[in-house]
Parts: structure tokens; sequence; C-alpha cells
């Protein structure tokens, strides 16, 4: 039940960023291999934050469904105890808690590292054979492509306008006839070779602008075998962030370390929530039990941003939530038990 609500949670989350990634390849961005390659290697990390949702809720729609029908009522008859049933969820739940311990803290962050550095490349790199006739593409602050016609073997670009403006330098703008591309063996490098055209830049500070005319003109395009730079503390391995003194690092480890651990607890909560009266139905206390959630995770992320701000007592408090809502979860699921126990003993010293 948890799996299924954590892939359903997925697909609503997930759709949204996926649909962006779709429209930059549409647009001549990214090419659809790389689409493929972003998508596959988001997936780890949105499982990893939607697992501990996806488990409570699960807990929460199966032990309702169980306590509508009764059947909690006949366990509970029968000699199961608080404890003992909660010792049964804490097996499943504690397996998805160790699945959502290797996600966050060796598996998301090898397939985030890859999408940065699959985007990096893609920024950096010209590529055309994504071009779609009639249509600007690429990065238009960097570089911008058109070409009016494509030939059937798709190995020909017509009446091509190209503007770059690489590394912050003056701008450049290219018209010519016709482009195809080619590979220099000798120079192990890939040309776009343009036919009949002009090539005008802005010569110097005070706007001067040049213009040449060219019947041949060959431009090198950048090839994937660029360095990429990419810093993100979400990319960072585990191994790296252990005893770092950056805050960045300590709160992304803070974060990677609470998210199992917030599994196994609001799993307490759900159990204790679960119990509703069967008039009410299995969804009675699923808003309630939601917005409870929604508190925990947002002063969650709340405390990791402090910690990654250098705010003094940060960490204690994201440490403190945990032990509350701990706390919480085992006063929702034993305080119903302990006050039965308190009114026999009562009455039995009476």
């Amino acid at each position: 039940m948890s799996v299924l609500v954590s892939l359903v949670l997925l697909l609503v989350v997930g759709s949204s960023r996926f649909s962006y990634f779709l429209s930059m390849a549409v647009g001549g961005e990214l090419d659809a291999q790389a689409v493929l390659v972003i998508i596959v290697n988001l997936l780890p990390a949105y499982l990893s934050n939607l697992l501990p949702m996806g488990t409570f809720i699960g807990v929460l729609l199966a032990l309702g469904r169980l306590s509508v029908d009764n059947e909690l009522v006949v366990l509970f008859a029968n000699g199961i105890s608080q404890a003992q049933l909660v010792r049964i969820v804490a097996l499943p739940v504690a397996i998805l808690s160790c699945v959502v311990m290797l996600l966050t803290t060796v598996i998301a962050p090898h397939t985030s590292r890859t999408v940065e550095e699959v985007l990096y490349i893609q920024s950096h790199t010209s590529e055309f054979d994504s071009i779609v006739a009639g249509k600007f593409q690429g990065n238009g602050s960097r570089q911008a492509v058109y070409a009016e016609g494509i030939s059937d073997d798709k190995s020909t670009l017509h009446n091509v306008f190209i503007y770059t403006n690489r590394n912050g330098q003056v701008p450049i703008i290219i018209k010519a006839e016709s482009a195809t591309q080619y590979y220099d063996d000798q120079y192990q490098a890939k040309y776009l070779l343009l036919q009949n055209g002009s090539r005008m830049q802005v010569a110097d500070e005070q706007q001067d602008v040049s213009l040449t005319t060219f019947k041949q003109m060959a431009m090198q395009l950048l090839d994937k075998q660029v360095q990429v730079d990419i810093t993100h503390s979400f990319t960072i391995p585990t191994s790296e962030l252990l005893g770092s003194p950056k805050a960045t690092y300590r709160a992304q480890l803070y974060w990677r370390l609470s998210l199992p651990l917030m599994t196994l607890i609001i799993s307490l909560t759900a159990i204790a929530l679960s119990q509703v009266n069967p008039r009410q139905g299995r969804f009675a206390r699923l808003l309630p039990a939601l917005v409870l959630f929604l508190g925990y995770l947002a002063l969650l992320m709340r405390f990791r941003d402090q910690i990654e701000l250098g705010i003094n007592g940060a960490e204690l408090n994201l440490l403190a939530l945990h032990a509350a809502f701990l706390l919480l979860g085992l006063w929702l699921v034993f305080a119903k038990q302990w006050q039965i126990s308190r009114l026999f003993r009562r009455r039995a010293w009476g």
C-alpha cells in the first residue's frame, strides 16, 4: 500500500517537472536522449522525498480499513495489544525506512549529480541535431539558432541564422544560405561548414560593428568533453559531508538522515490516527493526519534552512523536533491503553 501511494505521488508531483524538461527538448535546449537520462535519474531523488509521506498514508489507509471493518476490535479482543500492533507494522516500515536511507545517502546524490552534469553539458555545447525548421532554438542568453528549412536527410540546414554570446564576450551574428556538419579527423573536432553568408560582430566598446561576407566559413562546435563544474550540496557524496565544517554540507547531511528517521517516527502517529470509529469512516482523520505530517515536514525544512544559514541552535532544534514527534506518536498510540490499565487498577484496589 505504501509503495503504491508513493508511486502515485511520484506521478503527480514529478509530472510537472518532467513536462518542463520535455518543453526544453521541444525548444531545442535539450536533446531527446538527455531528457530520458534526466527523467530516469530524477526518480531516486523524488522517491526519497515522497516515500515518507507514502509510508504515512499507506499505514493510515491500511489500518483505517481494518478499523472500519472492526477487525482491529477483534484483534484487540483476542489479546493483541497496541505494542504488538506496533511491532507488526514496524517491520515493513523499517524496511521502507532503510530504502529511504539508501536513496538519500547513496543513490540520490549520485543520480542528482548525473542530472546536473547533463544539464551543464547541454548548456555549454552546441548541438544542431534537434533543429526544427522555422523555429528559434537554443539558450537565448548564450546561443540561438534558426533554420528556415532542412534537407530530407537532415544533413543540411537552409537559410541559417546563428547568434552566439559565449562566456560573456561580444555577440556574433552569422547568416548563411546553407550549413552542414562535418568532423575533422586532423583536429579531432566537429565543425559547421557555412556557405555564402555574412558574419557581424561588435568590434569594440564604442559599439563599432564589423561585417564580413564569406563564401565558406567553418565554425567549430563544442563537443561534450567539457569540464563539468557542479558544486550543489545535494550532489555531494555523503562520505564528504561527514565532519565537514561547511554549513551547507551539515544541513544536507542532517536532511539526508532526517528523512528515514521521519519515516519511522511518523508511522507511530499513523497507527494512532488510523483507529477510528466505524461510523466515522476510515478517511475521517486523513485530513488532520496530513496537516500534522506537513507541519512536521515544514518545520524540518525550516530547521534545515537555518542550519544552512549558520544560525546557532538550529541543529538542536531539528533534533528536538524529531524527539517531540516521537513522544507525540508514543502518547497517541499508548495513551488510551494506559488510561484503561489505570482504570482497572483503581477498580482492583477499590
